[in-house]
């Protein structure tokens, strides 16, 4: 990990024995007395923090002493027809890692029901990776996670003042990044299961004045085309024309 990442922010804190970011911070970082590492605050600032204390017990005692503003969240959503676990765990992880504001899954007409009842999204697994690819990108944003029955219900859930443009192999006529208009400063982009888009989704996003797009002549991996697909927008929005690196 690149940034060690709190739930809320302090200015002193002493880790417990067995805490998983104290055993990062000895065995990885190697950390001594005045050591400095990276940390974060979930939805808030990240920091610079000195290491002020290693308790014989395993102990790991912080205190932060520099703190700047995180990335902002990029203006996109994602809604995505449920994939198989070991796929969603790789979407999950790389939209965190981009800073994406939220993921919305739906149960897709041609994905595969059994999905929804993997350990991945009945136990708090799903929360891990989003974890672990904020922590890898030196963010703090979390973005918010939901699961919809179908794509209608999802769509119902989400703005219409955002570009709104579904990823379609086949009947796609123009590339994603010539579907964004310049005059819109969002976007959700919907990506479909392994199978792909039924007729009857096709027809939903139609009614709802969603624009079929493609990411180019190949067929790409749901969690490839997630991220191709994410850096495009967000260069067509120009999100990361004023970043800066880090000044702590």
């Amino acid at each position: 990990m690149n940034l060690i990442l709190f739930d809320k922010p302090f200015e002193q804190l002493r880790l417990e024995p067995g805490d998983p970011r104290g055993q990062h911070i000895r065995k990885v970082l190697r950390a001594e007395l005045g050591t400095k590492v990276f940390i974060g605050f979930v939805q808030a600032e990240r920091a610079r923090a000195e290491v002020t204390a290693l308790g014989e017990d395993g102990s790991v005692e912080l205190k932060v002493i520099a703190t700047e503003p995180a990335p902002a969240p990029l203006p996109i959503q994602l809604l995505i027809g449920l994939p198989r676990p070991h796929t969603a765990k790789r979407i999950l992880f790389e939209a965190a890692s981009m800073g994406v504001q939220s993921l919305h899954f739906f149960e897709a007409e041609r994905g595969e029901p059994s999905y929804a009842q993997s350990s991945l999204w009945t136990t708090d697994e799903w929360k891990d990776r989003l974890w672990l690819g904020v922590e890898q990108s030196f963010g703090t944003h979390l973005p918010e996670v939901s699961i919809h029955p179908d794509l209608q219900t999802a769509i119902s859930h989400l703005g219409t003042d955002a570009a709104r443009i579904a990823l379609d192999n086949y009947q796609a006529s123009a590339p994603l990044n010539e579907s964004i208009p310049s005059d819109v400063d969002s976007a959700i982009l919907a990506l479909g299961p392994e199978r792909g888009w039924s007729p009857n989704e096709r027809d939903t996003f139609r009614k709802n004045g969603w624009k079929l797009a493609h990411l180019g002549p190949h067929v790409l991996r749901a969690e490839t085309a997630t991220t191709a697909a994410v850096a495009a927008a967000a260069t067509q929005l120009n999100c990361w024309s004023e970043q800066t690196a880090t000044q702590i």
